[in-house]
């Protein structure tokens, strides 16, 4: 049996349509929100959704998050930061504990964190960029080989 996952973001046009006057009082078809088919979509999203989450910013679970956004306009030596294991390690390890705990299609976890320093995007430079990368194997029956790179900006953009 094929399952699906919920993509995000979540799109709520699906599930409030716009009424016209001519569908008032019609019986409406099951609304769904969409979904998607692969199982490795669904992880990517929901490992970005977890690193783009600043820790304690979900009131309903303060755990839930990523605690690199307490580092965003911190004036850090990306070199010092790099070549060092602290504090690099201590993110790697917190990220990794936290995929562990909220991930569960996902085993045998490993993090990696790279900054790169005054990268142009869309022709501004910006402080630094964070490239995060995620392996692991999936608890699926095939147990497939996860890897995956997410990459984000830091930091406020320069003129």
């Amino acid at each position: 049996m094929k399952k699906s996952y919920y993509k995000i973001p979540l799109d709520f046009q699906d599930l409030f349509p716009k009424e016209t006057e001519a569908d008032y009082g019609k019986s409406r078809s099951r609304l769904e929100l969409k979904k998607n088919h692969s199982l490795k979509n669904s992880v990517d999203e929901y490992i970005e959704l977890i690193i783009t989450t600043h820790l304690g910013e979900y009131k309903h679970n303060k755990g839930f998050g990523f605690q690199i956004w307490n580092l965003e306009f911190e004036n850090i030596q990306i070199e010092k930061f790099n070549t060092h294991n602290y504090p690099r390690q201590n993110l790697e390890k917190f990220l990794q504990h936290t995929l562990e705990k909220y991930e569960p299609r996902l085993k045998d976890i490993i993090v990696e964190i790279l900054f790169v320093h005054k990268k142009t995007f869309k022709g501004k430079k910006i402080k630094f960029f964070v490239d995060i990368t995620v392996k692991g194997i999936m608890t699926n029956n095939t147990a497939d080989k996860y890897s995956r790179s997410f990459q984000f900006a830091m930091g406020p953009f320069f003129k």
